[in-house]
């Protein structure tokens, strides 16, 4: 008996054979792949549209805000967005501008728990540190001053942190040890603000720079 090899025709038609067989054995996996891709594609769609419109309605209200309550509305309601990030700084500075310095500590607080990695977060330790100073709680603020600089090194606020321990420490007759503080500030940041006031300070001390 003759065996003939197979034609172009008959690859094709094997083939198409192969490809509806495992269409009918796969159909519904398939289906319920794709399904699920549609799924996930527009809820990741659905969420970044609303979170477009949540992000930009908290911006339209915080460029209207004027007082308190409009900062802790835009926190109520649009929490974890950037522009809640502000009202709660501002918020912390209105409630120390009228006195309220526990309402100012738990807004910088609640601040640092909900914006961790924020680039103002030293910031806010720092007015963390400047309320308890304020209410006279000056060896605690001498600890968050010292946090600040730990935690942030790099930011604004760490300078701002070390001159004000040694002004706590001035207040305190510790002379030494605020000259030494004021003297690492000026090695540290040489060319910063903070490094003139040091300079200014152990001027007055009668320590040149």
């Amino acid at each position: 008996m003759k065996t003939s090899l197979p034609t172009d025709d008959d690859v094709v038609e094997r083939d198409e054979l192969d490809a509806a067989l495992f269409w009918h054995t796969h159909k519904k996996n398939i289906l319920l792949g794709l399904l699920a891709v549609v799924v996930v594609a527009g809820g990741s769609i659905a969420w970044y549209v609303s979170s477009t419109l949540t992000a930009e309605a908290g911006r339209v209200a915080l460029a209207n805000a004027k007082d308190l309550p409009e900062f802790e509305a835009i926190i109520k309601n649009y929490g974890g967005t950037m522009s809640a990030a502000d009202a709660l700084l501002l918020s912390a500075a209105s409630n120390r501008d009228a006195g309220k310095l526990p309402e100012s500590t738990a807004a910088f607080q609640s601040f640092l728990t909900s914006f961790p990695k924020h680039p103002l977060a030293g910031g806010a330790l720092l007015g963390v540190g400047q309320n308890l100073d304020a209410a006279g709680n000056s060896q605690e603020a001498m600890t968050t001053y010292q946090l600040v600089m730990e935690q942030y090194p790099k930011s604004y606020a760490a300078p701002f942190a070390g001159y004000a321990q040694a002004e706590i420490l001035l207040r305190e007759f510790r002379r030494d040890e605020a000259r030494v503080i004021l003297d690492s500030l000026i090695s540290q940041f040489p060319e910063s603000t903070v490094a003139r006031l040091a300079g200014a300070q152990l001027s007055r001390l009668g320590q040149n720079p």
